[in-house]
């Protein structure tokens, strides 16, 4: 009986690293959004998209088009709209998580 519960658990395991590994490499998030795809150019343009440049921004035009996301979306800004922080809450998170997969990427400082 003890020989099976064993084999049980130790297959229960198993699946559950197979699921884990499945969902993992089926999609990663940014800011919010989930992308197929991992590492790579289409998540980097995708990230470029998400912050309105074209790949191959530099940095500085990087940080300003950040900073001025950052301003218009804000949830503060729409403090006495509950859907509208809402919704500017979600857009924040895309921005920031596009923003620094990009940093990550090149590793700019």
């Amino acid at each position: 009986m003890r020989i099976i519960f064993i084999g049980i658990v130790a297959l229960l395991i198993i699946l559950a690293f197979r699921i884990l590994s499945a969902v993992i490499a089926g999609g990663r998030r940014i800011g919010g959004e989930t992308t197929k795809g991992g590492k790579g150019p289409e998540r980097i343009e995708q990230c470029f998209e998400i912050l309105g440049l074209k790949a191959g921004a530099s940095q500085e035009e990087l940080t300003q088009a950040y900073r001025d996301l950052v301003n218009v979306w804000h949830p503060d800004r729409f403090a006495d709209n509950q859907r509208l922080q809402k919704k500017a809450e979600d857009k924040l998170k895309q921005i920031n998580g596009a923003y620094e997969y990009i940093r990550s990427f090149y590793r700019w400082k």
